[in-house]
């Protein structure tokens, strides 16, 4: 497992995937916060981009797991980045970690487990080794390995 300093920014040396987030009125209650739901939202969006900008590119992904922590509230005028690294590339599936940034302030800390998905076969898949080299400068360093 890896390790994550304050308010779960990345371990240092670990390249994020940054994608900035179009907030939409909708994401917001009647006193502007950002609603809970949205958070897996983004952090879907995150995986997507980050999934689709490596090359060569994944496939599909489904979600296996999430865990949100909520650090700050979000409200519809602030500037919003997702940051996005691995903590774990297994045989077809992997750990991803999520931190909200909300005008640069951690808002929330999001890991999720997503699994590598042939929709033809309707089957998990294993990845590539062209994929894991794709996706080797996102994978965080283990705690220990110095």
């Amino acid at each position: 497992m890896t390790t994550t300093n304050e308010r779960g920014a990345p371990p240092a040396g670990t390249r994020t995937h940054e994608l900035p987030i179009q907030l939409r009125f909708r994401d917001a209650d009647a006193y502007g916060h950002v609603n809970n739901a949205v958070y897996n939202t983004w952090a879907e969006s995150a995986r997507i981009a980050l999934a689709r900008d490596i090359n060569p590119p994944l496939g599909d992904l489904i979600l296996a797991r999430i865990e949100i922590d909520f650090v700050e509230q979000v409200r519809l005028e602030d500037t919003v980045t997702v940051q996005t690294w691995l903590e774990r590339i297994g045989t077809t599936s992997m750990h991803v970690r999520h931190r909200v940034l909300a005008n640069g302030v951690a808002a929330a800390q999001i890991r999720t487990v997503v699994v590598l998905y042939d929709y033809s076969a309707m089957a998990k898949r294993p990845f590539t080794d062209d994929e894991r080299a794709a996706l080797a400068p996102y994978l965080a360093p283990h705690a220990g390995d110095a």
